[in-house]
């Protein structure tokens, strides 16, 4: 996959058009078309784009990001390409999930707790 196809598969994944990327970026489709297709894009212009995208610079040079949250996930510091950050990810997702389950457990109990208290203290 080349440097476009990653930009346009997450322009997709953002609901961006490419024409607003040119947009942000104050340069046309065909400029960037060109700088990509070429290899002349300045690296200023990456980093403008992955600023915009909130991916971080070296993402696109890895190869996919399969299972990627970019609305969950802080975009600085997730290697967005890496299988094993996927998995990573995923474990994270599974693991926090059950302590929140715990932490609603734990407050049933402590109301439960606090009833049978309340009870006690009436007879």
């Amino acid at each position: 996959m080349n440097l476009k196809d990653k930009i346009l598969q997450v322009l997709k994944m953002k609901d961006i058009s490419y024409v607003e990327l040119g947009s942000y970026l104050n340069i046309s489709e065909t400029e960037l078309d060109y700088a990509l297709e070429n290899n002349t894009i300045e690296i200023r212009t990456l980093e403008l784009i992955s600023k915009e995208l909130r991916i971080p610079l070296y993402s696109f040079f890895r190869e996919n990001f399969e299972g990627f949250n970019f609305e969950k996930e802080p975009y600085y510091n997730i290697n967005i390409w890496s299988k094993e950050e996927t998995k990573f990810n995923l474990e994270l997702k599974a693991i926090r999930q059950e302590m929140e389950d715990l932490k609603a457990e734990v407050r049933q109990k402590n109301l439960l707790i606090d009833a049978l208290e309340a009870q006690i203290i009436k007879k």
